[in-house]
């Protein structure tokens, strides 16, 4: 029986998965790095660098970001002596780290925060997994006289930028102007997207710190900034992260900010209120950046921070994990663990989790084999087909050795998709069938095998066929005197003989002495053979 999905629940489980990138990936961890290190840091610009670390702290390597115009590709460097900028995140699809910078060339003179954005633009870039760099988008009205300091997306095409000033700004991959969504709140700190909804830091207005902005993505004007239920109005947030830890709680339910005057922060949505669960770490030690994600063994928090990002021209900065066993509504009061330093002449400032590959893989719902008066009816459904090309149907008659019958075209969407295919070949006995799964990228992988019988005669019929509980049924010709049934191996060595008793028209076998793998069965009496291909799983 074909089991259908509803659109909702396949959009459900694809949400689920999506926010299971962002909160649930044990994968790496990208810091952004201002400076080579050879010369010492500048207000007037210095190269940009995403490092990229394991969890436990190994570097794996980094990705610099472009000095120079490529083509498409616009310049990307931020002040190297000013501790606001490069607060980085992941796209909320998981695909990209999004990083906001200046689009001027090293060397020029004057401090790029006070710059024009009309004169020196302002430059999103995005990063994937295969460390491809996009900042084809230069926008000419992005925090003008002031510093780009933090960009996120929802799928690498859309973006939100916030800044010294201008407000909450939004644009698209390759825009040169953008739209202001606020005019209240014009200098924020960080933005992040959760839960399909907009978020912003910011230490300039007495009535919000992390504040949700308008409902869901806003792309037009006149938005509205509500700071989050119960958090103070007061402190100095940087970089946050939600988490859903508790399931009788609709939504996020718990956050940590990195406040540089005061530590990692905790709260707990309780009774509709954020409510402080802690804290870890100090004011003194400068806590800017922070990203994490959850086991998905359990509720413990793995949050990866950095402070202590100099201001000066020698830079300075460390990497730090954090362990958060406490669950929701419980109280924080791990130590920091140290994982990494920046060199002199370099600074560490925001971090965010590594982009994933999109090469999301096929996922096989449903594959079966029914007899119908047509044929042998194969069908399947999938979902995932962001990668697959096409899907072969291969027969056999011994479940060994497979031949394609049919191919059908994969239909290439995310979410359900159903296909059937109709063997009219199929004679009387056990056929075996399987999908060859193709992907554009030529590799290719075989479902289960599946199989259906039709009865060799009105006389004789094998069931169950794949054996998997041990016993198989044999309906043969009524036996005489000298009948027989034995199961040989593929390549002709007897493994069992049974003598059927006189009269008897069906025989019950033990064979869960057998190994798994295929077999042929043989009714034998006098001049009379029959035979069929048995499986035993």
């Amino acid at each position: 029986m074909k089991v259908r999905l509803s659109f909702t629940c396949i959009l459900l489980i694809l949400i689920n998965v999506l926010a299971s990138a962002q909160n649930n990936a044990p994968g790496n961890i990208m810091v952004l790095r201002v400076g080579t290190g050879l010369e010492q840091l500048t207000s007037a610009g210095s190269p940009v660098f995403l490092d990229e670390y394991k969890p436990t702290g190994e570097y794996v390597g980094q990705t610099a970001l472009p000095t120079a115009v490529n083509g498409s590709n616009n310049i990307l460097i931020l002040n190297g002596t000013n501790n606001t900028e490069g607060m980085i995140t992941r796209s909320s699809d998981g695909r990209y780290v999004i990083v906001a910078g200046y689009n001027r060339v090293l060397g020029e003179i004057g401090a790029l925060n006070s710059t024009s954005s009309a004169v020196v633009n302002r430059t999103i870039g995005r990063v994937d997994a295969a460390y491809n760099v996009n900042t084809s988008t230069i926008l000419n009205d992005y925090s003008d006289g002031g510093s780009p300091r933090c960009a996120t997306s929802s799928d690498g095409t859309k973006f939100w930028a916030v800044g010294g000033t201008g407000g909450l700004r939004y644009c698209t991959l390759g825009a040169t102007t953008s739209t202001q969504l606020n005019s209240t709140i014009t200098s924020i700190r960080n933005v992040l997207i959760n839960n399909n909804s907009l978020f912003i830091s910011n230490t300039t207005s007495g009535t919000s710190r992390v504040a949700q902005v308008g409902t869901g993505l806003p792309q037009t004007t006149g938005q509205a900034i509500n700071n989050l239920p119960g958090l103070p109005t007061t402190g100095s947030p940087y970089q946050f992260v939600f988490f859903d830890l508790d399931g009788t709680v609709a939504g996020p339910d718990v956050l940590y900010i990195a406040d540089d005057a005061a530590g990692i922060l905790k709260y707990s949505l309780v009774g509709g209120n954020w409510v402080a669960n802690g804290s870890a770490g100090t004011g003194a030690e400068l806590y800017r950046g922070l990203t994490g994600y959850k086991d998905a063994a359990g509720n413990t928090i793995y949050l990866f921070a950095t402070r202590l990002g100099g201001n000066g021209s020698s830079g300075g900065g460390e990497l730090v994990r954090i362990t958060d066993n406490s669950s929701y509504n419980g109280t924080l009061s791990a130590s920091p663990s140290l994982l990494a330093t920046a060199s002199v002449n370099q600074a560490f400032r925001g971090v965010a989790l590594a982009p994933l590959s999109w090469s999301v893989p096929l996922g096989l719902i449903s594959f079966t084999a029914s007899k119908t008066p047509a044929g042998n009816m194969i069908a399947w459904t999938t979902n995932n087909e962001i990668n697959t090309q096409e899907f072969e149907v291969e027969s056999s008659s011994d479940g060994r050795h497979f031949t394609k019958f049919a191919a059908v075209n994969a239909k290439g969407s995310l979410l359900y998709n159903s296909y059937d295919a109709i063997d009219k070949q199929a004679g009387n006995g056990t056929t075996y069938y399987r999908l060859r799964m193709l992907d554009k990228d030529g590799a290719a992988r075989y479902s289960k095998t599946v199989w259906v019988m039709r009865a060799l005669s009105a006389t004789f019929a094998v069931w169950p066929n794949p054996v998997v509980n041990g016993t198989l049924a044999v309906q043969h010709p009524q036996a005489g005197k000298q009948a027989s049934i034995a199961v040989y191996t593929a390549d002709g060595r007897l493994m069992l003989r049974y003598q059927v008793p006189q009269n008897a028209v069906q025989t019950s076998l033990n064979v869960s002495e057998l190994n798994r793998g295929n077999y042929v069965l043989v009714f034998q009496q006098g001049n009379e053979k029959l035979s069929q291909a048995i499986m035993k799983q």
